[in-house]
């Protein structure tokens, strides 16, 4: 055997082991999406129930209520729905970011229904924030996203 013909097995030695390595990091990249995508989900769904636990919690349940039917509300009361209503906005700023990236399907709520339901909430100040706030804090992406689907 020649040293050209090492040089042959060595050479097909070395492509076979670059492509076990390919196929070794694709099943790790693949897993560690999945990993990711159910971190997201876990966060996502973790902020969800902190804003479903604020609506029953005595402190904003009652505003939300009194926000609801069209009521004036005082100004800590103003301050608390203000920041809740923030809260919900930013989880659906950051699902859809997701959906933008992949990480997100179906089980996203940042849909029409969602939407509208946030839009049409606590007697106009949903509305109102996102016209005088939330339309200048996001990136126009997401603001025509909004606007789209509202």
């Amino acid at each position: 055997m020649t040293v050209q013909d090492l040089g042959s097995i060595g050479e097909f030695i070395s492509s076979i082991a670059v492509l076990v390595t390919l196929l070794y990091l694709a099943v790790q990249v693949r897993q560690t999406r999945n990993a990711t995508v159910a971190s997201t989900m876990l966060a996502n769904r973790m902020q969800f129930q902190n804003i479903m636990i604020a609506n029953r919690d005595s402190l904003i349940a009652p505003i939300i209520v009194k926000a609801d039917k069209g009521e004036a509300l005082s100004d800590e009361e103003e301050y608390r729905l203000s920041n809740h209503i923030n809260l919900q906005w930013n989880l659906l700023f950051s699902e859809y970011i997701q959906l933008q990236i992949g990480y997100t399907e179906g089980w996203a709520p940042s849909d029409k229904p969602a939407l509208k339901r946030i839009i049409s909430r606590y007697g106009g100040r949903a509305s109102n924030w996102w016209e005088n706030t939330g339309r200048e804090i996001y990136p126009d992406t997401f603001v025509e996203y909004v606007e789209l689907n509202k």
